[in-house]
């Protein structure tokens, strides 16, 4: 198969990179690992930044394939000893976030793109890529074997495992942090205890409440790092979360269907491009769920690719744009990056020796969340950078 740009993965960023590419008459194949009818089925992440809203109204997307109307306007930081209500909402002037959660949106565009045309194919896994000054050559295996796509562009938008930033090699350099603990990742079949998020920094470790669907709540759990979910019996997990959010036995009914788990890593590559190859979202940079930025930042990388990728393969034949997709992407993403490193050391307390937790960085933490409280340009700064919102 021959093409002009061939997508790796149909997670959210690959299917808005396609889809506008496809608006625009570039050729382009998306090539998916799972089957069409399991696309869009798992919960994900669920929070959508102000300016990403914007910007996927610009689009053409927000209003039309997807709409975004509920909204999020505060969160709670809870210790032992206090509580902080932050109406971020009102800080940014009236931007909030979004709560829209990524299964649906990932549903929603790829039924907007095959309505309008759009070629996937489903089923298929990216085994390898290679590339020459001529193009570059997409492998995968699918329900009738191994296939080859020539493409003038392959574009790596299949996850933290990608095969086609693998694929990367000489100049491009990844950059990798792992954290000590990891997180419970639970859905909880139950209406949200409160209208906003909640972030709880317990001296046992972090938990969080936040909003998904009218009765689907997300919740998370730190846990040290060797544990995983077999470790956790429901009735302990609905126990532990109760008593770190404060919630009591709020949770003692409620049925968790799903119980995952989460490694605290980051990664950035640097470049994000090598040749006929770019990567984008999680293939090319991995960031903890602290502050909600994960789906937030691939939008962005899709956006901006699309349209360099549209300059290139338009009437001009402009390569300009796409050859800065890098140089254009990477600030943005280690502020982001910043963001949400900052964000996970004011809420997770690491273990200190034994069984004990370091109480310094307690301290810490609960010195962080006091501030929030009592200091208003500390206040209005993380409600800009939390909400997604260019201060003013």
């Amino acid at each position: 198969m021959r093409t002009d740009v061939v997508v790796a993965g149909a997670g959210p960023a690959g299917l808005i990179l396609a889809w506008l590419l496809q608006r625009a008459g570039v050729a382009t194949t998306v090539v998916e690992s799972q089957p069409r009818e399991e696309l869009g089925t798992l919960p994900k992440a669920g929070i959508i930044e102000y300016r990403t809203v914007q910007l996927l109204a610009e689009e053409g997307l927000a209003g039309t394939v997807l709409e975004f109307a509920a909204e999020n306007h505060r969160c709670e930081f809870r210790t032992a000893d206090e509580s902080a209500l932050i109406d971020y909402g009102a800080l940014t002037g009236g931007r909030p976030h979004y709560v829209f959660p990524q299964h649906t949106l990932v549903d929603r565009v790829a039924t907007s793109l095959l309505e309008r045309g759009g070629e996937v194919l489903f089923g298929h896994r990216v085994t390898d890529v290679e590339q020459d000054a001529h193009g570059a050559t997409l492998r995968a295996t699918g329900p009738d074997g191994p296939c080859e796509l020539e493409a003038a562009v392959v574009v790596g938008c299949d996850g933290a495992g990608s095969a086609v930033a693998r694929s990367l090699t000489g100049t491009v350099t990844r950059h990798d942090r792992r954290h000590p603990m990891r997180f419970l990742v639970i859905s909880a079949a139950m209406p949200p205890l409160v209208d906003h998020t909640i972030y709880a920094a317990h001296p046992r470790g972090y938990a969080a409440h936040m909003r998904r669907l009218p009765e689907v709540t997300r919740l998370y759990l730190e846990v040290p790092g060797d544990q995983s979910p077999a470790d956790w019996p429901q009735d302990h997990i609905r126990d532990e979360i109760g008593g770190r959010l404060g919630v009591g036995d709020a949770l003692r009914d409620v049925e968790l269907p799903e119980v995952d788990v989460l490694d605290l890593r980051t990664r950035v590559t640097t470049p994000m491009q090598q040749g006929r190859v770019f990567l984008v979202g999680d293939a090319a940079h991995l960031i903890t769920p602290a502050g909600g930025k994960g789906m937030n930042l691939a939008i962005f990388d899709a956006v901006e690719l699309a349209h360099g990728l549209i300059e290139r393969f338009g009437p001009d034949g402009d390569p300009t744009r796409a050859e800065r997709y890098s140089e254009t992407r990477l600030p943005a993403i280690w502020r982001t990056q910043a963001f949400s490193d900052w964000f996970l050391r004011i809420m997770t307390a690491p273990p200190g020796a034994g069984d004990e937790r370091d109480g310094f960085g307690l301290g810490l933490r609960e010195g962080w969340v006091s501030s929030l409280q009592r200091d208003p340009l500390l206040r209005r700064w993380f409600a800009h950078a939390y909400a997604g919102v260019d201060p003013d």
